[in-house]
């Protein structure tokens, strides 16, 4: 059985698609779906040849509206190759199909031993979605997803002739791919650091990318630990760093609202240690590698989710004390696995029936960003009083800077603010704006697979240094809006 939603559907007869939690619905004007590059090359050539914009779109975990395709859509669901990429210079770096999901990417390499570095909290994305969005999971030591891609496969548009479709292999300019040995037969290896930097995340700008070359590393296991903390104590660990010694990831859930006059946190712990031995009874066995029962059951069931639907619309006052107990009920689990099974965080059913804006802001060295967290926490509290509620602990997740251009941690440690809300709230878009637009004031960087129709291109310029490197790249690969849509007009201005 499939873990999400099915995406393709049809409308009067015709083949459209769906994102998982059924808030985007997409009509093309055709929709594709390839088994290879070659299938990807002609449908790309049509397009040009054609005057019709094409777009690719993989498991539609995106709240946003970038997969949104008004010419061409090809659905990469069946691209899903994955062997050691031919030419390396090393072990460890494997070519997968841009449309092969991370579970399954997890599940094969645990057959040979290998496993990827991180990932976000499920496991039902695209590899090439959640990279080409941003995606990028809790690490300051590692971080996001796409610091694993280490080459990537591009059907772009011809430099030399607009009227052609080209395929281009990107690399960094110290690339991974032995050149003695590439054939000439192969797509077009381009080794340049700013190309490559403008191609990892362009929620698909700039072609539509075919397959990747993901750094994996030997498999491992990982310890998840649970810990019920005041707010203000964790903010004091957040200030030292203390909370992220000896963890390969740390991400914070907290209740932004007052309840017996305090506001509690959790933290989640990821540590790696050796694989668990056999010892010990059956039972404690098995409860050392599964999350707990309640857990479990909210993952499956709807109607914890129900339940606090209706809690919230009909009595908004009962949310503080709702999300004090969600905390509570979490409180000292322990779950040890391998670390692809710790690190997805489960609750399929609720997640895919949520909306997220997660704003990105910058995590200086002092600790300043939490001002910025308490200043959200307490609007929070002033929209309550309107019957503006979200339904869920805010999340941050933490990630190292990166060198892509146009990634929410481009040039920064970075903070993930994550304020989620089930889509069956009252007056949940009023609560979302309010809070992209509080956040958007004060320097954050949106998600771009997540909530973020407020934001414009001119906050884009202001928000992103490289912006302009960025848009001149895109342009050249680009120049005729091919690879376009709504939604890149608006937050990229093309």
């Amino acid at each position: 059985m499939p873990r999400h939603t099915r995406n393709k559907i049809r409308i009067d007869g015709k083949p459209a698609w769906r994102n998982s939690s059924k808030t985007l619905t997409v009509e093309p004007k055709k929709y594709f779906e390839p088994k290879n590059l070659k299938d990807i090359e002609e449908i790309v050539q049509r397009a040009i040849t054609e005057g019709v914009s094409v777009r690719a779109v993989g498991s539609g975990h995106s709240f946003s509206k970038a997969p949104v395709a008004e010419g061409f859509l090809i659905d990469m669901d069946r691209v899903t190759s994955l062997e050691p990429y031919a030419y390396r210079l090393k072990e460890r770096h494997y070519e997968v199909g841009a449309g092969i999901k991370i579970h399954d990417l997890n599940e094969e390499l645990d057959k040979l031993g290998l496993a990827i570095s991180t990932m976000g909290g499920i496991d039902h994305q695209s590899i090439s979605g959640a990279i080409s969005t941003g995606t990028h999971g809790s690490s300051l030591d590692f971080g996001a997803i796409s610091k694993m891609v280490k080459s990537m496969v591009l059907v772009t548009q011809d430099l030399t002739d607009p009227t052609k479709a080209e395929t281009i292999r990107i690399e960094p300019k110290d690339g991974i791919t032995n050149k003695a040995l590439y054939k000439d037969t192969e797509p077009r290896l381009i080794q340049d650091d700013d190309l490559f930097n403008a191609a990892l995340v362009c929620f698909g700008t700039m072609g539509i990318i075919s397959s990747l070359v993901v750094e994996v590393e030997p498999l491992y296991y990982l310890k998840e630990e649970k810990k019920l903390i005041d707010w203000p104590v964790l903010q004091s660990k957040l200030k030292s760093r203390e909370v992220f010694e000896d963890a390969k990831a740390v991400f914070t859930l907290t209740n932004p609202y007052y309840f017996d006059k305090k506001r509690q946190a959790m933290v989640v712990y990821h540590r790696i240690r050796p694989k668990p031995s056999n010892s010990g009874s059956l039972a404690d066995r098995i409860n050392k590698r599964r999350r707990s029962l309640a857990f479990s059951l909210a993952s499956l069931f709807p109607l914890a989710m129900w339940y606090v639907v209706a809690k919230v619309n009909f009595k908004p006052e009962s949310v503080p004390k709702l999300l004090s107990n969600a905390l509570k009920s979490q409180k000292d689990d322990k779950y040890f696995n391998k670390g692809y099974k710790v690190m997805y965080q489960g609750l399929d059913y609720i997640k895919e029936r949520g909306l997220d804006c997660e704003m990105a802001i910058e995590m200086d060295a002092e600790g300043n960003y939490l001002e910025t967290v308490d200043a959200l926490m307490d609007y929070l509290e002033e929209l309550r009083k309107e019957d503006l509620v979200i339904t869920s602990p805010i999340g941050l997740r933490f990630v190292k800077v990166s060198d892509s251009f146009m990634t929410p941690e481009s040039g920064r440690d970075t903070v993930y603010i994550d304020v989620p809300i089930l889509i069956h709230t009252r007056n949940r878009e009023a609560t979302v704006r309010h809070v992209q637009e509080f956040l958007l004031g004060r320097g954050a960087r949106p998600h771009w697979g997540k909530l973020n129709d407020p934001l414009q291109v001119e906050q884009v310029k202001t928000l992103y240094p490289n912006y302009d490197r960025f848009m001149a790249i895109m342009k050249r690969y680009n120049p005729r809006q091919l690879f376009s849509n709504g939604f890149t007009k608006r937050v990229l201005g093309w």
